[in-house]
Formats: structure tokens, sequence, C-alpha cells
């Protein structure tokens, strides 16, 4: 669920000089220089034991309130409001000032829009795409140790959950990433059986050379190029009628333009999935304790390494540099330091957790990751209803600078974060995610009734 703007600017321009960036992760393996098994793990009671402890205790059950990681659901949670902020739809500062006066506000645009690229951009949807494949490992895992079929159901779950993102992109709206999900889950199959110190290497050469390369060869082979007038994507979010809106929606969709958009997409979801299974094998989020000094060279990386990847980003958007063969080696630092800011983030994010006053605060965001499918997709409506104008709603796009619409996407999450806490009192799941399940369910024939966390 993702970054769905300018899909098509830059989408490859992501860093690190290759020494650097996988000598970084090499330190911040723990056991690097050790021969030794990563002991899998589960979930009972409440209580984090072996697998071999496992086995016999009865069919699969959702994962019990008490049995889920808080800190994953509250990350979760404050991924997708990154995902709100970067997906909002807004116009630019030009476009809003021909119909009001927004001179007061030109100052403050500036500043948030130089900090979305620096702080935001990218990196949430990173964030939730390593999520994605610790889930994945979690579900694996639990129906392995009971004998259960689960890449058969796995398989038809991600099925179910291409057609939800094909409704998604095709009735409401074209920046949908479920499908490249979908798609990037069943491969996760191939790998599973994997041990970290394959994962992790695999993980780098997906994220960052194969997702550099293919920027590269869309510039050296010219694939970029659309055959349809690109000028109609502005008039998206201002289309009165549904059905020119659709027609629309329909061109500029990235699966439709599958060559120029979706390659790039596809490698870079699959590589953050890949560090997200191998940071569940290796228990980085179980076996806190262990990885606390791993946690501060992920933080220092994102700061002196990952900050500066972005800015080059910022300068590259803003036309200050301009890419050339000199430059090839460009989409590399960015989209290698991208990655490694996002895993800063997620490392301040645990080392914040640890400490009660600020666990408090960040649990708020707890119920919003509960129900994550849920919660993206109501972000959908929200941009119908409150932005785009065919829908005769509110029509804010054109209407708002930079600094209203952000402060709009933060109301529109604080009720996100109502609705889910109030969905969640009275449920196990969000709505969507149940449908998910049944539908899974009764297409396999399964009454295992399984989970993520």
């Amino acid at each position: 669920m993702g970054d769905r703007r300018d899909r098509r600017a830059l989408k490859g321009l992501y860093f690190s000089p290759d020494f650097i960036y996988f000598g970084v992760f090499h330190s911040l393996h723990p056991f690097k220089n050790r021969r030794r098994a990563f002991p899998a793990f589960c979930l009972h009671n409440g209580n984090i034991i072996s697998l071999s402890n496992c086995k016999n205790m009865g069919p699969l059950q959702p994962i019990e309130k008490q049995n889920r990681l808080p800190v994953i659901d509250s990350l979760r949670g404050l991924a997708l409001l990154g995902i709100l902020v970067a997906n909002i739809p807004f116009a630019n500062y030009e476009h809003v000032s021909a119909s009001r006066d927004v001179s007061d506000f030109q100052g403050s645009d500036n500043v948030l829009s130089f900090l979305f690229h620096l702080l935001i951009e990218k990196k949430f949807i990173t964030i939730f795409s390593m999520l994605f494949g610790f889930g994945f490992y979690v579900q694996l895992k639990r129906a392995e140790e009971r004998g259960i079929d689960f890449k058969s159901y796995f398989l038809k779950r991600m099925t179910i959950l291409l057609l939800i993102g094909c409704v998604h992109a095709y009735i409401f709206w074209f920046g949908d990433i479920i499908r490249d999900y979908a798609i990037c889950g069943m491969f996760l199959l191939f790998v599973y059986k994997w041990k970290p110190g394959k994962l992790l290497p695999a993980a780098i050469v997906f994220s960052v050379f194969l997702t550099g390369s293919v920027f590269i060869a869309n510039g050296v082979f010219n694939l970029q190029e659309y055959a349809y007038d690109t000028a109609i994507a502005a008039e998206h979010p201002q289309a009165t009628s549904y059905w020119r809106y659709l027609y629309i929606n329909a061109r500029i969709d990235p699966f439709v333009n599958f060559v120029q958009d979706s390659p790039i997409t596809l490698v870079f979801c699959f590589g953050n999935m890949l560090t997200g299974f191998w940071m569940a094998k290796s228990g980085f989020f179980h076996q806190q304790e262990k990885f606390g000094s791993v946690r501060k060279k992920l933080i220092m990386a994102g700061i002196f390494l990952g900050i500066p990847a972005s800015y080059l980003l910022w300068l590259i958007n803003m036309g200050k540099i301009e890419l050339s063969p000199a430059l090839i080696w460009l989409p590399y630092v960015i989209v290698g330091g991208m990655v490694l800011q996002s895993l800063s983030y997620i490392a301040a994010f645990i080392q914040l957790f640890r400490l009660e006053a600020w666990r408090k605060i960040l649990s708020l965001f707890a119920t919003v990751g509960k129900m994550a499918l849920t919660n993206y997709l109501l972000q959908t409506v929200f941009y119908l209803l409150f932005f785009f104008h065919w829908t005769n709603g509110l029509k804010l796009y054109g209407r708002l600078t930079i600094t209203e619409t952000y402060l709009v996407a933060l109301g529109l999450f604080l009720v996100q974060v109502v609705f889910s806490t109030w969905w969640m009192k009275k449920h196990e799941q969000g709505p969507v995610e149940n449908i998910w399940k049944r539908l899974s369910y009764k297409f396999t024939g399964s009454n295992v009734a399984l989970q993520a966390n």
C-alpha cells in the first residue's frame, strides 16, 4: 500500500555507493562471523517460544490481542500516516494562487515541500513493505509447524488481494500499490526456506542494484515514453464526470503502462519484503536486547547516509542536478540511502517504544495498524470525497496550499485513529481484512483461522 504520487517522476532514483551500502549492512549483521542457526519462534499465551514447542498445540487460531507485537501494530500505523501525507492530492503553488491570494503560505509551503522530500517521500511505503515481509514469515511459520498446506492457502490469499487491488485501481484510483504487494507476496513463497545469510544479500540486490539498474535501463532504452498525452494526468483530479475520470484513470494506470511504470516498483517492493523477511528470521523485533547495537548503527546510517541521499533526490527534483552518464551511480546511491533511512526510522521507533512514556504515545497508532488494509483503502475514500471533483464532495484539489493540505491530512488521520479504536473494541480485525479472510477460506476450503501479525 503505498506512496502513489509521482510514480513516474524519478521512480528509480533512490542510494549509496556499492561498497558503502554493502559494508554498512554487513556491519549491521549481528551474526556475520558466526556459523549458527537462527532460532525460529512462535507466540503462545503472550510468550515467545521455540517452534519445536509449538507443535501439537492444536490448529491455528487468530492471533490473540495479547499475543500481537504492539510495536509492529504501532509502527504499521505510523507508516500509514506517512503514506497518507505522501499520497494526499495537492496542486502546486501557482495553480492555487491563480484562484486566491495565498502569498502568506508561500514560505511554509516551500519548507514543507523540502521536508517532504527529505523525510517522507518513499520512506514509509518502504517501511510498510518490510512489515509485509515480516508478517509473511509469522503466518508461514505458524502454519508450517502445524502441518498446514499454507503455500496453497497463501497463494490463493494473494490472488484475492490482487483482485482487491484491481477493483481499487480501475474503479477508484490508479495509484494502487496492493497489486504490487500481491504479486511480490506470491514470489515470497520461492524464498521462505532461505536462511538469513542468503536473504539479506538478495534484499540488497533487489532493493538497490536491480531498482537502480531498471531506472538506468528506462533511460538508456527510452522505455518511459507513454502512448498517451501525459497532460491528461493533470486533468485527473479535476475531472467532473466519473466516466472521464475513469478513462484517464485507465490510461495512466501503472499496470496498463506496465513496461514504463511497474518493473521498478515490483523489484523495489520485493527487495523491501525480503528485508522484512530477514528481520523476522533474525529476530530483529522479537529479540530486541540482542539488536540494541544494530539499531544504533542503523540510526546513524540513516542520519549520515540516508538523509544526504534524500537531499540529492530533492536536488534532482528541483532541477539543480541534471542526470548524465557521469552520474550513472546516482540511482544506486539514492535508493540505498532511502532504504537505510527507512530502516533508521524503524530502529528509532523501537528505541522509543522501549521507553514507557513514549510507548503510551506511540501506541495511539496501534489500532490503525491492526486494520491496515481497511485504512489504506479508506484513505482513497478520503481523497475522493475531499479532493477529487467528480464525486461532488468538497472539491478541495486546486483550492488548498501544501500547508493547508497537510493539515487536512492530519485531521483525516485523526479520524482513522478514532474509527479504528472504536472498531477494534468490537472486532478482532478490520472489515476489509475480515472479508479478505473469509474469501480466502471459501476458495481454499480451509477452516484454519489464521490472522497475520
